[in-house]
């Protein structure tokens, strides 16, 4: 038997929900893309600076959208054992169309 209080789940879960890290990161993305196209199209800055500007921005925006489109570890187990169980059952509905027919029947 364990001694201690029993764990609270909260202390399993990120501080902050992967969703929320992922929109902030998309915003900021954005924001910096912004903030570059709008500085090289009024001449304040040249192409190598707007490009330093710029790429941060991109990393973000991309590492944005592929957080928000992995699911967390629970969420993807789940999620690939429904997927393999259906292609299971796909696979077995065409194996059993395109099967030559049997001679009894």
């Amino acid at each position: 038997m364990a001694a201690g209080p029993p764990e609270r789940p909260e202390r399993h879960h990120p501080r902050w929900p992967r969703a929320a890290v992922a929109a902030w990161s998309v915003s900021a993305g954005i924001i910096l893309g912004a903030a570059a196209l709008l500085c090289r199209a009024l001449g304040a800055v040249s192409t190598q600076q707007a490009i330093a500007i710029g790429l941060p921005g991109v990393l973000l925006l991309v590492g944005g959208l592929i957080a928000a489109a992995i699911p967390d570890p629970e969420t993807g187990r789940r999620m690939s054992f429904e997927a393999g169980f259906q292609m299971g059952w796909l696979l077995t509905r065409l194996r059993s169309i395109f099967r030559p027919p049997r001679n009894g029947f």
